[in-house]
């Protein structure tokens, strides 16, 4: 019986060592999750989100959630401007990145050079290869990690209110929302037009009030900004290519460990050519789409745009550097 109740004894005290072991293991084992939070602009049914979404739930899985990333679409965690501030302060651990980036590292504005590139495989060549690498150094040196594969966003074109756009004497004096870059703003004044910088949250809002008569977009984010609800004309210029960076707070990727930054790296890469892959279905679908909405489409003879282009390229030549424009020329041919 003694050895009964001594067995008893052994065994509560087995179980209450092993319940408070499994505690403080539990306990480790959340105190050891990461959770990180991404932001974007991009609205949530784009294909930035919801490839940003599926890459952070594979991550979770791979890892056994050990690396949770929250996905905040549509700007919910405030203008790209506030999230880039967000992400060189550590306050935010991954970002993806539009036209933004230009103010802090001047060169990653080099891809949306106006009548630079020819196409998405084009720009890719050059992102994916030299160039992509000289301005991933330059955004580490102001503190930005940019993972290697960018994002697509397409080529640009004009939508108005007022009239279409024929051909570059109908800018004259036009209003014309650009995302926050000097270069951008450089071109349509080169052109004649008055931009107007306004960050894209802000993009329907300036277009319904009627602050800027028109705007430069890709046709896909046209359709998913629903920006046939606040413009009239759709005119075709395949004036420059934009795209996203990918970027993670260096403070933040510096702590990672290395087997989570291999598993970050890889669904980043399966994110990004994907979404590659999304955006090209949703250009070649857009026109149709926007027409169905009412949008008055016209092709614009861009010969006049290129016209004044001359010391354009050279001003920017001397911002961007050298070395920088070799890698561009090399992949796009001689500007100036």
């Amino acid at each position: 019986m003694n050895s009964l109740i001594g067995s008893t004894r052994l065994s509560r005290r087995a179980v209450l060592a092993g319940t408070a072991a499994a505690a403080v293991i539990g306990t480790r084992a959340r105190a050891a999750d990461i959770t990180w939070r991404l932001g974007l602009s991009q609205p949530l049914d784009s294909p930035n989100y919801i490839r940003l979404k599926e890459m952070a739930d594979a991550i979770r899985a791979e890892t056994n959630g050990r690396l949770q990333i929250a996905v905040h679409g549509a700007g919910a965690l405030g203008s790209d401007s506030k999230m880039l501030e967000m992400v060189q302060s550590g306050e935010l651990e991954l970002y993806n990145a539009g036209n933004v980036l230009g103010p802090l590292v001047p060169v990653a504005e080099i891809p949306g050079l106006p009548f630079t590139f020819k196409s998405p495989a084009e720009v890719f060549k050059a992102l994916d290869g030299d160039l992509g690498d000289y301005i991933h150094a330059e955004l580490l040196a102001k503190g930005i990690y940019s993972f290697r594969y960018w994002l697509d966003n397409g080529f640009h074109h004009l939508t108005t209110s007022t009239k279409p756009i024929n051909s570059v004497a109908d800018l004259a004096g036009m209003t014309i929302r650009t995302p926050v870059q000097k270069m951008t703003v450089d071109f349509f004044e080169t052109l004649g037009a008055k931009p107007k910088t306004f960050t894209l949250n802000r993009l329907y809002e300036v277009l319904k009030d009627k602050t800027c008569d028109g705007q430069t977009d890709p046709l896909g984010l046209i359709v998913l900004m629903k920006l046939y609800e606040v413009q009239t004309y759709l005119s075709l210029t395949n004036h420059w290519w934009s795209g996203f960076t990918f970027t993670a707070s260096t403070k933040a990727w510096s702590t990672l460990p290395d087997d989570l930054k291999a598993v970050v790296e890889k669904h980043a890469k399966t994110m990004a050519l994907a979404q590659r892959q999304d955006v090209a279905k949703l250009t070649d679908e857009a026109v149709g789409v926007l027409k169905s909405k009412g949008m008055i489409v016209n092709d614009c003879d861009t010969a006049g745009f290129k016209t004044p282009l001359a010391g354009f390229y050279t001003r920017w030549k001397g911002v961007y550097g050298d070395k920088a424009w070799a890698l561009l020329e090399k992949h796009v041919g001689k500007l100036v």
